[in-house]
């Protein structure tokens, strides 16, 4: 008799057999159906990609341009000391420091052509921090630079092309870093300029506007007794306007009826020297009180400049006429408040331009003063 033997162990090996074939087809399915091919990829992600860019550029700009930005968060930075003033260009950022003392003998208001704030020269910087401490209010203006720097371009792709062609292979890391950078730098905006239209309309035209609104500013601050302080590569377009509005005061010799009261020049572009016909005009109203400061060793070229300055200031008949020159003197520092230039201004404006309070209503105005 035969015995039977289970076919359990059988059925379990071909139940086996078959969960596994079932679980390698489910896997190549999987697969077959996830996979794209490398076009279709790159179309996903070149499609992602357009959607976040116009996604973005459906966003306004915090700032108009990055010369506005940077001059923001200078503002910021500075506090109470910026001001804004409109004009008919657009924005222009001012540094006003009222007075320390108890007695405000007028404004010190500085014009010169550093474009940015940042670049403000020491040398004036001093003046603008400390002559407050004495009464004397400051009153800070960039101006758009003679000769703005040009933007570099963009090279092409024919120049790349070709430079790397000449290239050594082991420098191959190198060229491509180059070039990135490059890429990336001149693909930013320009920040040459503080505006967009300081690149358009004409320099002079533009600090006629800011120097209209600058005694704009101190009118509706109710000062009135300026000084002007200019450097030489600034001082026509700046004078052009406020030199006409100076009449001869016939009563009061020693007082200026005008918008200002005493002219500094400060000589510190000595590549930019004043020309004769710039100097008559300067020293075109004998009763303006001018304080001539040159900053540069005394070579040929500027003992020029300082004997066709004193030649002219005399030939005109200025009543009043120092030259000053501070090649020999310490080194300014902003932060010193006993600094010869300031000494040397501060004594200046205060014989020639010192104010007096005027008071109203029974009350004192610390902001408003009379020559």
């Amino acid at each position: 008799m035969h015995s039977i033997l289970p076919h359990t162990p059988t059925k379990r090996l071909n139940d086996c057999a078959s969960y596994c074939l079932c679980l390698c087809l489910g896997l190549l399915l999987h697969s077959v159906t996830n996979a794209q091919p490398p076009e279709i990829e790159a179309q996903s992600s070149t499609a992602s990609a357009s959607a976040q860019s116009s996604a973005a550029s459906s966003e306004a700009p915090l700032y108009e341009s990055r010369a506005l930005r940077d001059k923001s968060l200078i503002a910021k930075a500075a506090g109470e000391q910026a001001q804004w003033l409109d004009t008919e260009y657009g924005k222009l950022l001012v540094f006003y420091r009222p007075t320390e003392a108890k007695r405000t003998r007028g404004v010190l208001v500085l014009f010169h052509a550093a474009e940015d704030p940042q670049r403000w020269p020491p040398i004036l910087e001093n003046l603008r921090a400390n002559l407050p401490r004495y009464g004397w209010e400051t009153l800070a203006v960039t101006l758009p630079g003679q000769y703005p720097a040009s933007v570099p371009q963009r090279p092409s792709s024919s120049s790349i092309s070709s430079t790397a062609a000449t290239v050594p292979p082991n420098a191959e890391a190198v060229s491509a870093e180059a070039t990135s950078a490059s890429s990336v730098t001149t693909s930013e905006p320009s920040t040459q300029s503080s505006s967009t239209a300081s690149s358009i309309v004409p320099r002079d035209t533009l600090i006629q506007a800011y120097v209209a609104a600058t005694f704009e500013f101190l009118q509706k601050k109710g000062q009135f007794n300026a000084v002007l302080l200019v450097d030489n590569s600034s001082a026509n377009p700046v004078l052009t306007q406020l030199l006409s509005q100076i009449k001869e005061n016939t009563r009061d010799p020693a007082t200026i009826d005008g918008p200002i009261q005493a002219l500094v020049i400060t000589n510190l572009q000595s590549q930019e020297p004043l020309t004769t016909s710039e100097l008559a005009a300067i020293f075109s109203n004998k009763q303006l009180p001018v304080l001539d400061v040159f900053f540069n060793p005394d070579d040929l070229e500027q003992i020029k400049a300082r004997d066709l300055h004193k030649a002219i200031a005399m030939r005109l008949k200025l009543n009043s006429y120092l030259q000053a020159s501070l090649d020999n003197q310490p080194k300014i520092v902003e932060t010193d408040p006993r600094s010869f230039l300031a000494a040397r201004v501060r004594g200046f404006m205060q014989r020639h331009a010192s104010g007096t309070e005027v008071k109203g209503s029974g009350e004192a105005n610390d902001n408003t003063v009379s020559p």
